[in-house]
């Protein structure tokens, strides 16, 4: 979802005066991408035009070594390639970091946050909260009765 709207962003489709032939999109500053939740199965594959020059690697291996990559690769896919001229302009306008330091921290005028996806386990929550947690309702907590009164459970 955080792609979709670095999409939006940076080729302002949410603008009212939005035109596909007119380039106004907005600068773009992504930090801590080195946190960003990354799918397991998604590989990034290119080819050197070599015989066996075909190279692949998984999504969350290649994050771990270049941590803005990975979201840089999304958005330029997620772009509409009508005019491939904008591709490029609008990537300019993407700035990515890998850590909460960025050197644009006093000339951004809005903020979007991001969704606080952290997953706790069952340890990191305290015994109330586990008992007013909604539990599923369990058919083995009530005795076996038999369908009919001629089935017999022994």
């Amino acid at each position: 979802r955080r792609v979709r709207e670095a999409v939006v962003s940076t080729q302002s489709t949410g603008k009212p005066i939005y035109s596909k032939t007119n380039d106004l999109g907005d600068n773009l500053v992504v930090i801590n991408t080195r946190k960003m939740i990354i799918p397991e199965r998604k590989v990034y594959w290119w080819y050197s035009g070599y015989a066996s020059g075909h190279r692949h690697v998984y999504a969350k291996d290649f994050h771990l070594f270049r941590p803005t990559e990975c979201l840089r690769l999304q958005v330029e896919f997620g772009l509409d390639k009508m005019f491939p001229a904008f591709v490029d302009a609008r990537m300019s306008r993407l700035y990515l970091y890998p850590d909460k330091d960025y050197p644009y921290a006093a000339n951004i005028s809005k903020v979007i946050e991001g969704t606080n996806n952290v997953y706790k386990s069952l340890a990191d929550y305290t015994a109330e909260d586990v008992d007013a947690f909604v539990k599923a309702p369990d058919g083995r907590e009530h005795e076996p009765r038999p369908l009919y009164e001629w089935d017999d459970l022994d």
